[in-house]
């Protein structure tokens, strides 16, 4: 098992520094290495991911940059979507699952670079605390305090929705719809939105996991064995990976999106 501890190891920076929750690396590995069928490749990732969730949210939750106020509502809206998106996909065809796991991600990713590439780095986004949500807190690649107003937050709301419904789905956490989404539409700061979206994210997860629990999907001892990667992980990566820009991240996010993107596209199309 120790392939597999090295996924969870990998999956646990890739999570921890791109808010995805780490099924965009897990399900793919385990589909196209390990050869394991789409259902239980999702069963383990949603799993997983609330494990991955748990750990790096510790962290950011110390650094200020979850909003707290803001993950809850979305963290609710999202929670019902994945129990929806779960039951689907267990009577959907693997095939049709992947292919549109690869359609949306590839969308996403287009609004994430176009994001990305219009963004003026800015040491402000609000100066005035009037919402609720309004957040605020020091980014270490500059050392200064950010603040800001999250705007347009009831199309979160749909797209959170979106997100559930896309996670129990794909088995992915669903933050490849929630951070483009939030820091597109909503204007919140890419690292804001990563480190929310991981919060998100295992409310999320859990909730679509105990569904595949019970369909008979999840091998606990794979799990574990991910799981102990990942706490390796999410260390590493908060240690030499949070002084990284947005926009620098953003393109990470961009590249890792097509990629699975693709792969998926292709095993939906070749798939049997």
């Amino acid at each position: 098992m120790i392939s597999l501890v090295i996924l969870g190891i990998f999956t646990g920076i890739v999570g921890a520094v791109l808010g995805l929750g780490g099924g965009i690396v897990i399900v793919p590995t385990l589909v196209f290495i390990f050869n394991m069928p789409i259902h239980d490749a999702i069963g383990i990732s949603l799993v997983v991911i609330t494990a991955n969730s748990i750990s790096s949210s510790i962290a950011y939750l110390k650094s200020g940059e979850i909003n707290i106020n803001l993950g809850i509502v979305l963290s609710i809206v999202s929670v019902l979507g994945v129990i929806v998106g779960s039951k689907l996909a267990i009577l959907m065809s693997p095939s049709t699952v992947m292919l549109i796991l690869g359609i949306i991600l590839i969308i996403m990713a287009y609004l994430t670079y176009m994001k990305a590439k219009r963004t003026v780095s800015k040491t402000v986004y609000d100066e005035q605390p009037t919402s609720f949500f309004y957040g605020e807190y020091i980014d270490k690649a500059t050392d200064v305090l950010v603040k800001y107003n999250p705007i347009r937050l009831p199309y979160n709301l749909l797209f959170s929705l979106l997100s559930g419904i896309f996670s129990g789905i794909s088995g992915t956490g669903g933050g490849s719809l929630t951070i483009p989404s939030m820091n597109i539409i909503s204007n919140i700061p890419m690292k804001v939105a990563t480190a929310t979206s991981i919060f998100i994210i295992g409310f999320t997860a859990a909730a679509g996991g105990m569904i595949y629990m019970q369909a008979g999907y999840v091998n606990v001892e794979m799990v574990c064995s991910i799981v102990l990667g990942i706490l390796f992980g999410t260390k590493f990566s908060m240690k030499y990976f949070s002084k990284m820009t947005d926009k620098k991240v953003s393109y990470i996010i961009v590249v890792l999106l097509l990629l699975v993107a693709f792969q998926m596209i292709y095993k939906g199309l070749t798939h049997e």
